[in-house]
């Protein structure tokens, strides 16, 4: 058995997307459930009419120190319950230059698996 939920969610203003995509299956006694969200938000616009605008853009933003990106990585494993877990999280910013506009935008993006079974309890006794 297998089950796939996918949810791509647009904010009114275009300014923020939340897409989801969740699966969850069950072989040999094991329930797999992996699920991946991408969140995106526009924290800053900026419409360049000039390409002496765009130098002093890039030099106003590349002499200023970059933001950190955070990347947290968690596994866990019970073998009295039987159960895995494994989780990636990014969290970052980047700027998307398109024609005359300028984009700051945040994003946060999850990777997750989660293994729960009888057969994950054999496993480690063995």
């Amino acid at each position: 058995m297998r089950d796939i939920l996918f949810k791509n969610l647009t904010s009114l203003d275009r300014y923020r997307r939340d897409i989801l995509l969740s699966e969850a299956s069950i072989k040999n006694g094991v329930t797999t459930k992996t699920q991946k969200h991408f969140v995106y938000s526009v924290r800053d616009h900026t419409v360049l009419k000039s390409a002496q605008e765009l130098e002093a853009w890039l030099k106003r933003y590349t002499n200023s120190s970059p933001r950190l990106k955070d990347l947290s990585v968690l596994k866990s494993h019970d073998s009295k319950t039987g159960e895995e877990k494994f989780e990636v999280k990014i969290i970052g910013n980047l700027y998307i230059l398109r024609e005359q506009d300028i984009f700051n935008i945040d994003f946060t993006q999850l990777f997750k698996i989660d293994r729960k079974g009888e057969a994950l309890k054999e496993e480690e006794n063995q």
